[in-house]
């Protein structure tokens, strides 16, 4: 239940608070996985009318110290997947050690979501702009 409070209550600091920077470095340090799956939860939920998109979570990321790879590592493989692309377009992650890494900790499931991203954010626009 306390998390579930948590995760209501941090949607408000995610989605642009003036003064978010010290509440969500207070909050990575009491519960990161927390604040990870309810970003990538935002992110994700077409459903709301969220603020929050993949760019203001790496955003999010840069003000806290060493939470990127955490992010990126997350098990929500479609929301890491799309982050780490961002990631590394910014130079802030290297493509080739975090992909061997997903690779052969997480196999095919990491494998599905790197496909999907190819073809819905890389070929699906090829295709439709011809």
């Amino acid at each position: 239940m306390l998390d579930e409070l948590l995760s209501i209550l941090m949607r408000g600091f995610l989605e642009s608070h003036p003064q978010s920077s010290p509440v969500l470095k207070k909050l990575w340090d009491f519960n990161s996985e927390l604040m990870i799956r309810t970003i990538s939860e935002l992110c994700n939920d077409v459903r709301v009318n969220s603020k929050l998109n993949v760019s203001k979570a790496l955003e999010i990321t840069q003000g806290i110290n060493d939470s990127l790879i955490r992010f990126v590592k997350s098990e929500d493989y479609n929301f890491a997947v799309s982050l780490a692309i961002l990631a590394g377009e910014k130079d802030f992650l290297n493509y080739d050690g975090w992909l061997n890494e997903r690779l052969q900790t997480v196999g095919s499931p990491f494998i599905r979501s790197l496909t999907h991203y190819l073809i819905s954010q890389v070929f699906r626009p090829i295709q439709d702009s011809l």
